[in-house]
């Protein structure tokens, strides 16, 4: 039974499908295919997790070495827009920070690091004597503990300042503020110490593609999209299919505009 207008007002205004000729989809499935679009984007949106080191020559005792630049390097040449970097300082006598690289204010650092652990304190891992070196250490344990050195106040100063920083990354910048720098802190130089620097998130790869609404354009991609689906429905016809065909007026072919 036709429901009387008044019903068909009160559940939405409903429109007649316009006819089409044979092979173009139903009205119902037309509606799902991307034909009218200003822009179609070809993007594809790519998981990145890219891992680098960097290398970098320290100073005597404590010293503050900036690599905020080193890590918006790795970032940029990574491609990623949305993600987070993840540094890591890989010596169990070095740490990493993010704070102010201001000369002085390093200076204060570099005392009070002293004040926190002093290097002359007593500590057991300092008994080299008392301590075995590797099992294959060439030279065996003399050799070992003549070029080990007293560095207890080193590692204990790594414990409190952290060994791993996780950034965020917000459209392909390091989302630190002013005067933050990110820093590897030694605490036993000179040495030549290595950063782990991984960048994870997502970039983008190709570029926006312009798509012609002539109606021309349109019919082709109904076309296409019918074609793409084909192998779904292979050697089977949806009967109202050909009801719509042979009448686009039929109830059965109304669909929601």
């Amino acid at each position: 039974t036709t429901p009387a207008p008044a019903a068909l007002s009160a559940r939405g205004r409903i429109s007649r499908a316009p006819s089409a000729p044979r092979g173009t989809p139903s009205g119902r499935r037309a509606m799902c295919a991307p034909v009218r679009a200003s822009y179609r984007r070809d993007n594809v949106v790519e998981s990145v997790f890219e891992y680098t080191q960097l290398s970098l020559d320290t100073s005597l005792g404590i010293s503050l070495h900036d690599i905020t630049p080193q890590v918006r390097r790795a970032i940029r040449e990574s491609g990623v827009t949305n993600g987070t970097v993840n540094v890591l300082s890989r010596h169990t006598t070095t740490a990493v920070t993010i704070n102010e690289a201001e000369g002085r204010l390093m200076d204060d650092i570099r005392q009070y690091m002293l004040k926190l652990a002093p290097p002359g304190d007593p500590y057991l891992h300092n008994d080299i004597h008392l301590r075995d070196g590797p099992p294959d250490w060439p030279g065996g344990n003399d050799a070992w503990r003549a070029q080990e050195p007293r560095n207890a106040h080193s590692h204990l100063l790594s414990i409190l300042i952290g060994n791993t920083l996780a950034v965020p990354v917000v459209d392909g910048e390091l989302a630190i503020g002013t005067w933050q720098s990110l820093m590897l802190v030694e605490l036993d130089g000179p040495r030549k110490r290595t950063v782990g620097v991984q960048v994870c998130g997502t970039r983008m790869g190709g570029e926006p593609k312009r798509v012609d609404t002539s109606e021309s354009s349109s019919n082709a991609a109904s076309k296409s999209y019918q074609k793409k689906t084909s192998p779904v429905s292979d050697g089977y016809k949806d009967p109202m299919d050909a009801l719509c065909e042979d009448d686009p007026s039929a109830d059965e072919c109304k669909v929601f505009d």
